[in-house]
């Protein structure tokens, strides 16, 4: 009988809640300040102050809950199976490598019989051993259940959810907005991936208030990316800036977040493609070329992914001639 994911994450313990809670509280105000340095964009602006008004306000919640598409997401019933070997993914990676590294030199101990005696008994033991460590890897990567979660095409872990004015909207006018923390969904998949709570935390703390950012941030003109064009704008457009300022906010705290930027490098190659549009712009492009084409196709409410890349060419382009 198939395994539910729900199930899996009603079981992971309460614990993980205050973890969750704690690393939010401790790294929340070092997150923003270092996006808002980053994408020079804020939530209250100077004229919001003069006028005395509230500007954006997004609160983080912690929340037991799920996003509803994990509601249908199932396993195998042999995933006690799978979950064993996950367990031992590393020591298996590392009796492979080191069995298969090793073999040369039992091979030079047999033939030298002054060394002979320092060889294995059995000359095929390197060989068997490597076999077995490569066959129970091939079996997890085959049904590994980290994959199949890291594939799902939305935010699975956190949530940005932000309202569409029907009254009035337009881009000096900030929505209402808050964010998500699934800490059932976090405790699972740090389990999975052999890292701790805190560190998946505050990636996806970073990966939704860049959301945050990249959506009510307003530019030095006021101006937001209004709610009603960000909801009609390509996916790949809009996890791509939050991925992009999630990979300049982890890389810029690194010292202090070490674990957080390995986790998400992690999970990188098994997400989506629209988790993944932002690597040629960390590669490729200068942060001021990024910023400039995203405050354009925000002003302009262009939100095909196409549009903000010729944008961000001719922005590398102008501001980099050289």
């Amino acid at each position: 009988m198939p395994i539910r994911l729900t199930e899996l994450i009603g079981k992971i313990s309460d614990k993980t809640e205050a973890r969750v809670r704690r690393t939010r509280d401790q790294s929340r105000s070092i997150i923003q300040e270092t996006l808002r340095a980053d994408c020079r964009l804020v939530m209250r602006t100077a004229e919001e102050g003069r006028d005395n008004k509230s500007g954006a306000h997004v609160p983080v919640k912690v929340s037991p809950g799920y996003p509803a598409h994990l509601a249908n997401v199932d396993f195998p019933d042999d995933l006690d199976q799978i979950m064993l070997l996950a367990r031992y993914r590393a020591y298996l990676e590392q009796a492979m490598a080191g069995a298969t590294g090793l073999l040369p030199l039992q091979e030079e101990l047999l033939r030298r019989k002054d060394f002979e005696h320092l060889a294995l008994p059995a000359s095929d033991s390197l060989q068997s051993t490597a076999d077995w460590a490569q066959e129970l890897l091939s079996l997890l990567e085959q049904n590994d259940p980290l994959k199949r979660v890291l594939s799902v095409e939305e935010d699975f872990l956190g949530v940005y959810k932000y309202e569409i004015p029907t009254y009035f909207d337009d881009d000096k006018t900030a929505n209402r907005a808050s964010i998500e923390l699934y800490w059932g969904v976090i405790g699972l998949v740090a389990e999975w991936m052999n890292c701790t709570v805190e560190d998946l935390t505050i990636v996806v703390l970073a990966h939704e208030l860049a959301h945050a950012y990249t959506q009510l941030g307003a530019d030095i003109e006021g101006r937001r990316w209004q709610a009603s064009a960000f909801s009609m704008a390509e996916t790949g457009l809009k996890e791509g800036l939050a991925q992009y300022y999630t990979d300049r906010v982890l890389r810029r705290l690194e010292q202090r977040y070490s674990g957080a930027i390995k986790v998400y490098e992690t999970m990188l190659p098994n997400q989506p493609e629209a988790y993944r549009t932002h690597l040629s712009w960390v590669t490729d492009f200068s942060p001021e070329a990024v910023r400039r084409a995203m405050l354009e196709v925000r002003r302009w409410q262009e939100g095909k992914l196409s549009d903000f890349n010729s944008r961000l060419a001719e922005a590398q382009k102008e501001l980099h001639p050289k």
